[in-house]
């Protein structure tokens, strides 16, 4: 076999692979309170019996239908509803269809678990420790939530979005069923953003691997970390890519080594997108870290709603 041929089918199977990738963008888009997708795949958490408002901007604006598999939808105007959510917590669905396109969003409502059901340091068996008394700088993206998605054994794989799924931004503390997490939307647009960016450059990446998501405070303190890490707020990520499995920083730039060089790929990207007028609302915090006995190189993303670099 010669060298021609080996890099000939080399250059096939890299656009194969490319190929393969789907952005599942669609031609309308969701506005769901501050948030806007046009994904096929979304989720947004809501506390019980919460009213959120809907739109949808769409080229056929005729052509739009809502369906719900709980809570109330009550109509506004054309493509303007009002959702009121469900009293139980649990994952409900929101599906908008484009009669016209033939496209589907599917929406996963997710009713939280009221923080006031925390008992002590617990929720229900799980330990949250206990979130800062003092809100930092006055920030509001700084405030203890009000409530938490409740993880079982029958959601944990459920997508949120086309390339993530609930159980990759669990917490790492041991503990059994029900886990609780923080999510926020925002993070998983922007983490879709990344993965959309890196194969349009011919890196094939079908998810990023979650080293790092959730962060219980109990289990933030447990590590030596800051108070107000943004992860105890549910809206940040340590990523790295890793297509092969092998718990390492993948070959990105595809000279043989493994280095810090991979990462600043990652880093660049995540640099254009806080750069980007008109991802602004994407805008956060971003650090780079370095290989260790612990854990290969990774990057901190996060939509801290202002610019942090480490």
């Amino acid at each position: 076999m010669n060298r021609k041929y080996i890099l000939s089918l080399l250059l096939l199977l890299s656009v194969f692979s490319l190929s393969a990738f789907e952005s599942n963008r669609l031609s309308f888009e969701l506005n769901i309170e501050q948030e806007a997708t046009n994904l096929n795949q979304f989720f947004y958490p809501v506390m019980p019996g919460d009213t959120i408002a809907l739109n949808v901007i769409s080229k056929h604006p005729e052509s739009i239908v809502l369906q719900n598999t709980g809570g109330e939808i009550q109509n506004v105007k054309l493509n303007h509803w009002q959702y009121i959510a469900p009293s139980n917590s649990g994952d409900y669905s929101l599906i908008l269809t484009d009669k016209t396109s033939h496209e589907t969003m599917n929406v996963t409502i997710i009713v939280l678990v009221s923080a006031s059901e925390q008992k002590g340091e617990y929720l229900n068996g799980y330990r949250i420790g206990n979130y800062p008394t003092v809100t930092y700088k006055n920030r509001n993206k700084y405030k203890v939530p009000d409530g938490f998605i409740e993880v079982t054994e029958a959601n944990k794989d459920l997508f949120i979005t086309p390339h993530f799924q609930l159980k990759q931004f669990l917490c790492k503390q041991a503990s059994g069923w029900p886990k609780y997490l923080v999510l926020s939307p925002r993070l998983l647009i922007k983490l879709e953003h990344l993965l959309l960016e890196l194969n349009k450059m011919g890196t094939p990446s079908n998810s990023l691997f979650i080293m790092s998501g959730y962060r219980t405070p109990y289990y933030n303190k447990s590590i030596g970390n800051v108070q107000f890490s943004r992860h105890v707020f549910g809206d940040a990520a340590d990523v790295y890519v890793d297509e092969n499995g092998d718990s390492s920083f993948d070959d990105l730039n595809n000279d043989g080594k493994i280095n810090m060089s991979d990462a600043e790929i990652i880093y660049k990207i995540v640099s254009e997108i806080d750069n980007d007028p008109e991802l602004t609302h994407l805008l956060g915090g971003m650090g780079k870290y370095n290989k260790n006995a612990r854990h290969t190189f990774f990057i901190h993303v996060d939509t801290r709603g202002y610019k942090a670099r480490w």
